[in-house]
């Protein structure tokens, strides 16, 4: 794939140092966890306990989980210096045959520009990307990132299960239910243990992208439709 280089001016990148671009989450200081809307939360495409600062922070992360697009990500990524101040990004994000992308969240997506201007032609520099993502455009699809924090929760809890033949006999279950069929098709409510490598199996599936989820209206229940 051809890749076209990100146009910058390096007296602006200039404008932006750090020690090294290597991503690597950067701890939280104590006094900010108290400052700050924090959470903490085990995730599968940054494998490791991840720091979120804010719930626009917290619901974006399950959005990138839920994008089959996302290879994966890190928050708080870099320790950067612009002029004389100190700067985090919220996330380092890779995504299939696109450039690295660097997001900042902020409400209704505004970020000064003595700091975007810099960091966009640094990044671009880099070629990363910079974007400023509204907090707002995050509220939108509440439902869809909670839904997939909350399958989030249950693929870490069961990391160690194999699924492998459970994901190939459900593959081949939805092909012969017209490739669509609801949770509750799957998972038996009254007898969850029988059916659990399956329920895994369909979390694993639908993570990966192999399977589609009626995520975005409603909470995650027996009722959710569940597509090839």
């Amino acid at each position: 794939m051809t890749t076209h280089p990100l146009p910058f001016d390096p007296a602006l990148a200039r404008l932006v140092k750090t020690d090294t671009l290597t991503p690597c989450q950067q701890k939280t200081r104590p006094n900010f966890k108290t400052a700050c809307d924090f959470r903490q939360k085990h995730m599968i495409k940054h494998p490791f306990l991840s720091d979120f600062h804010c719930w626009a922070e917290y619901l974006h992360a399950g959005l990138l989980e839920g994008d089959p697009t996302v290879t994966s990500y890190i928050p708080q990524p870099y320790l950067l210096r612009i002029r004389q101040t100190w700067y985090t990004p919220d996330n380092y994000v890779v995504r299939s045959s696109q450039p690295r992308q660097i997001e900042e969240l902020k409400p209704k997506g505004e970020m000064p520009e003595d700091k975007q201007i810099p960091l966009t032609h640094y990044f671009a520099q880099q070629g990363f990307k910079f974007v400023v993502i509204s907090n707002e455009s995050v509220y939108e699809r509440q439902i869809e990132a909670e839904n997939w924090l909350e399958i989030v929760t249950i693929l870490h809890q069961s990391k160690n299960f194999d699924t492998a033949d459970a994901e190939e006999i459900l593959l081949e279950s939805l092909y012969k239910k017209n490739n669509s069929c609801t949770l509750g098709d799957l998972i038996d409510p009254g007898d969850r243990e029988r059916t659990y490598m399956q329920e895994i199996a369909m979390f694993r599936l639908l993570h990966q992208g192999h399977l589609i989820g009626a995520l975005s209206e409603t909470a995650l229940d027996y009722d959710t439709g569940i597509s090839l």
